[in-house]
């Protein structure tokens, strides 16, 4: 019998755009995020899925996404401005590494102890990303917080970029402790069900390809993209070299699976194989169809990454899982998901020199970010011989492809499938929630008075000194002279109407309420403390902020 479903222990932060697999570029964070999703509907053993979304609008989109990954349990979405609500749950997953925003946020309201937050890394070679992530440093992350790092590799980045900016901080400051979050390795998961060897889609898409019994296909996946994603020049070199030493009688084909930026990045491709590898034959399979079952027409795939853009490298691991050996760059991610000699080959890579001029450039905004990953990947080197000999071994001897393919399948099972990667998460999410407990107190805490969020206070406490004066509990009001509290509210009505005179309606109390105020001052001047003295203290300031407008339109007077 099934385990009962559990209480949420994560709610996610969800938008439609980080989720949206349907659009046109397509990025590895789209499709990590809602397989991802799906991993959580599927494996999570919630009784209820939980969102915090930002409008209606995204709320209906997560319940229908749910609903469309076969969610069995409810969707409940929390409004973005309740963050309090998450506290019953215990984390908030967000889609980057970036905390420090929710961090504030949690601060301000005073729940910084309430939940966790948890995010995560996909590329982190732009700016954005790198300030994201140092900026933990200086927002009031905890130690219940974490970034998950999808691979080793990525993981020493973080850590890296961590280090530095620690180091910086140190001496800038003074300061002699400076923490941030925890940094957990999860890899992404795939659904190894799904993608599951299929013999009558690999019969009908050989067919479509026009690919003979004894042909070996291999697949590559993904962007197109030769400054982004993977130069395909050791590609087309190494594979046209190793199909020169295939068996007699079996051709080599290369499916080119995936979707091109723009004309530049397809002509690229078209005129790059035609120049090195003009006898290898290539298909080519563009969206929409490369999200179908076509890896199973494949024998073994490839993907010679050469880029920081990559992080972790989703499509190796669903070749794993459709039981295709890998030949793959010894790169990022694929360090830790291609076991070399087992389930596939990693090919040595070479980076060359120092660079920075190009971080220089990049930070001044002289580079743009495709033009600084164009300039590491160019500087970055496939060993093309190992390429080539990883290829011929693998085109030549059949036997060593099925063992490959039937480690690769097993692996993909035992260590990316979502069940076995989501039951990581809920690892670290009691991990985190025990250290929430054990702890309950928040690192430099705000000192009773003091703003919580300095970077952001009060306005009325930062310009202090721009105005003549400020309006205090103790400041008289009046009507002037000759007003009554229905001549008072006659003129209110008329002047709240015209164009710009109350830029910022929603932030005034209701018509009635300063009825009450015209009335209370009808009968002579009050003070600011008198006439809000009745209210609870979410309504009071929204009068005393009210009086500035009354004052502003000439409905009152300072007595």
């Amino acid at each position: 019998m099934p385990p009962l479903p559990s209480p949420p222990r994560a709610a996610l932060l969800y938008a439609p755009d980080g989720y949206d697999t349907s659009r046109p570029k397509l990025m590895g964070r789209h499709a990590a995020g809602e397989g991802f999703l799906a991993g959580l509907v599927r494996h999570a053993g919630f009784d209820r899925m939980v969102a915090l979304t930002r409008g209606e609008a995204d709320a209906e989109a997560f319940r229908r996404h749910v609903a469309a990954l076969g969610a069995t349990v409810p969707a409940q979405a929390i409004p973005d401005d309740q963050l309090h609500r998450l506290g019953a749950i215990g984390c908030l997953l967000l889609p980057g590494p970036g905390l420090g925003g929710f961090a504030w946020r949690r601060r301000r309201a005073g729940e910084a102890a309430a939940f966790s937050l948890v995010g995560v890394t996909h590329t982190i070679a732009s700016a954005g990303a790198m300030d994201s992530i140092v900026e933990s440093l200086v927002a009031p992350v905890q130690p219940w917080d974490a970034i998950v790092c999808t691979s080793h590799a990525v993981h020493g980045a973080v850590r890296r970029l961590l280090d530095m900016q620690s180091a910086y901080l140190a001496r800038r400051l003074g300061a002699t402790r400076v923490e941030g979050p925890a940094l957990p390795v999860i890899p992404l998961g795939v659904d190894c069900a799904a993608l599951a060897p299929d013999p009558a889609a690999r019969a009908e898409w050989r067919a479509r390809l026009g690919l003979g019994a004894n042909d070996i296909a291999v697949l590559h996946h993904g962007r197109l993209s030769f400054h982004a994603k993977a130069h395909p020049l050791p590609m087309f070199l190494a594979l046209a070299r190793a199909a020169g030493r295939a068996p007699a009688g079996a051709r080599v084909v290369l499916i080119l699976s995936g979707w091109f930026a723009d004309e530049t990045q397809r002509r690229a491709f078209h005129e790059q194989a035609r120049a090195v590898a003009p006898n290898l034959a290539i298909r080519l399979v563009e969206r929409p169809e490369t999200g179908t079952t076509l890896r199973s027409a494949a024998d073994l795939f490839t993907l010679l990454s050469d880029n920081v853009q990559e992080s972790f490298g989703l499509a190796p691991v669903e070749a794993l899982a459709a039981g295709l050996p890998v030949v793959g760059a010894d790169w990022d991610g694929l360090k830790d998901t291609i076991r070399h000699g087992e389930t596939g080959f990693r090919i040595p890579t070479t980076v060359a020199g120092v660079m920075p001029d190009l971080a220089e450039r990049h930070d001044a905004g002289f580079d743009s970010y495709d033009a600084f990953i164009a300039g590491i990947a160019q500087s970055t080197a496939v060993d093309i011989p190992a390429a080539t000999e990883a290829f011929a071994a693998l085109i030549a001897d059949p036997g060593l492809r099925a063992r490959m393919a039937a480690a690769a399948r097993q692996d993909a099972l035992a260590r990316f499938d979502w069940p076995v990667v989501i039951a990581r998460w809920r690892l670290l999410w009691e991990e985190l929630a025990r250290i929430r407990r054990a702890s309950r107190i928040e690192r430099a805490a705000p000192l009773r008075g003091e703003e919580r969020v300095p970077h952001r206070p009060d306005p009325a406490l930062l310009f202090p000194d721009y105005p003549t004066r400020r309006l205090m509990p103790e400041s008289r009001l009046a009507l002037p002279p000759g007003a009554t509290a229905a001549s008072s509210m006659e003129r209110l009505l008329s002047l709240a109407a015209l164009p710009g005179a109350a830029p910022r309606r929603d932030l005034l109390p209701g018509a009635d309420a300063l009825r009450v105020v015209f009335d209370q001052l009808a009968t002579g001047p009050a003070t600011a403390a008198q006439l809000t003295a009745e209210l609870p203290p979410a309504r009071a300031w929204r009068m005393q902020r009210a009086f500035g407008w009354l004052l502003k339109m000439d409905l009152v007077r300072l007595a």
